[in-house]
């Protein structure tokens, strides 16, 4: 590994591919203009001659990249250097390299290889991962993985990585997603309404050359052979859109499986392309369990885990699913296999009677406003707006139904709700901060709120909790503030 060795080619195909996707926008632009009117002249083809030289511009420097770039494992440090006309170099200690995470895209399964992501302690770059091999093969990101590892443990390694004394390695499997729970996921998620987004984005790019107004007038005629067929098609539309979220859904989390790797929680995922994350253990800063309406309804909810490490262009590597979807009666059995020291429970110090009104006050006085409008204009058929008044009233009821907390010794368990319930777990050398706030209206119902700040990514996560009884307020800050 001491040696300079280079990416697999397929990385200069990477490269340009992704420089590919940036222009786009531009290419169909161009497209759509050298399409209009005739042809005569040499200037008439400058357009597509233009998308031409830049198409073998962008290839050409995608070579270059790749002829540029090198690693190496030497000294204690993984050594990377690159750069298209500066030679750039980047060292990075063995000792501060928190995990490596693997992927295996469309382009890289069919030659066998992976992209492997270098995560750091305190990386140097908040917007990227401290350094990127985009295509290794699977056989050498197993011997840096290994390598480093062994480093790490402070055992000696030779250049076959074979070691002096016997290595010891414990892993064990903790979860495994089943085809039913992925439906589970599927049909309870907002993937319908993702891939009717994404199709109505495509769309909107190509203005130009779809008739709009032709098919809008087909439209017109459309519906005036009955409101029947219209629902009809939009039914069909609506059961095709939930089909390939549910088909999306098998494609992201197919095969989803966690294990235990020594100190280290390893999540690998999917069928088009794989991917595996590695959290270790004590960069865990706090649990989340999520659960949106129809989940909480029948039994299931989301446990993600807030990361200390990752980046901001990459959310999944801050806020980490690890149970996509679960029955909530299996996870404290989960969690305890893999954090032991933390305490799941199911018994709450809810929010004090008085603080009911303010929820549902906050979730409906916005009503007013629209209400008041449609009145003046459409009076008395107006007022039917104020029904708008239930729905978030409703709202309001259970957010107040489900603020709540528990103090477990060293650990702080919020739970609060915006449309989606969430419980937050936090032991109080994971805190980074605790802000508790009492505003006038407050102070005359003796309620306060106080908010959670855990680090994940390079920011943190908030957890809010509104109009608890004063003396909660009092008793949590106390407990935050003096050690035990």
């Amino acid at each position: 590994m001491s040696e300079h060795k280079r990416l697999h080619p397929i990385s200069a195909v990477a490269s340009f591919i992704k420089q590919l996707k940036d222009l786009i926008v531009p290419f169909v632009f161009l497209f759509v203009i050298n399409n209009r009117g005739e042809k005569n002249v040499f200037w008439d083809y400058l357009p597509l001659l233009s998308m031409a030289v830049v198409l073998v511009a962008v290839l050409a420097f995608g070579i270059i990249k790749w002829l540029r770039f090198t690693y190496r494992v030497e000294e204690g440090e993984l050594r990377i250097e690159y750069g298209l006309f500066v030679k750039k170099k980047r060292y990075i200690p063995i000792d501060r390299i928190q995990s490596l995470n693997f992927s295996e895209g469309v382009l890289h399964r069919p030659f066998g290889l992976v992209k492997v992501k270098v995560e750091t302690a305190g990386s140097s770059n908040a917007r990227e991962s401290e350094a990127e091999l985009t295509a290794i093969s699977k056989e050498e990101a197993t011997d840096l993985e290994k390598l480093i590892y062994l480093e790490k443990k402070g055992q000696k390694v030779t250049e076959d990585l074979s070691v002096e004394q016997p290595e010891n390695h414990n892993e064990k499997s903790v979860f495994t997603l089943g085809s039913k729970d992925i439906w589970v996921l599927a049909a309870t998620s907002g993937g319908v309404g993702v891939i009717i987004s994404g199709v109505a984005i495509f769309l909107s790019q190509f203005n130009e050359l779809i008739p709009y107004e032709a098919v809008f007038e087909e439209l017109a005629v459309f519906v005036q052979n009955g409101v029947l067929i219209v629902a009809l098609t939009a039914f069909v539309g609506l059961v095709l859109a939930w089909l390939l979220s549910i088909i999306w859904t098998f494609i992201i989390y197919g095969d989803f499986k966690i294990r235990i790797v020594d100190e280290h929680i390893v999540i690998t995922r999917g069928l088009l392309e794989k991917k595996q994350v590695t959290v270790p253990l004590n960069r865990v800063q706090g649990i989340r369990i999520v659960e949106n309406p129809v989940r909480q309804l029948i039994g299931y909810c989301t446990v993600h885990i807030e990361n200390a490490g990752g980046s901001v262009l990459e959310k999944d590597s801050m806020s980490i699913k690890l149970f996509p979807i679960v029955k909530k009666e299996r996870v404290p059995e989960l969690l305890m296999g893999l954090f032991p020291d933390y305490i799941i429970e199911k018994d709450f110090k809810g929010l004090p009677e008085r603080s009911m009104r303010r929820y549902v006050f906050r979730q409906t006085v916005w009503i007013l406003v629209p209400t008041a409008i449609a009145c003046y204009f459409y009076w008395p058929y107006g007022l039917w707006a104020a029904l708008l008044a239930l729905p978030f009233g409703i709202l309001g009821y259970f957010q107040f139904r489900a603020g709540g907390f528990r103090i477990d010794g060293g650990q702080l368990t919020l739970r609060y709700r915006g449309v989606l319930k969430n419980t937050m777990y936090m032991k109080k050398s994971r805190i980074q901060s605790l802000d508790s706030k009492v505003s006038w209206f407050q102070a005359r119902n003796e309620l306060g709120s106080l908010t959670t700040t855990v680090k994940s990514g390079v920011a943190g996560y908030a957890s809010p909790v509104r109009d608890l009884d004063h003396e909660d307020v009092k008793r949590i800050t106390s407990w935050f503030s003096h050690s035990k």
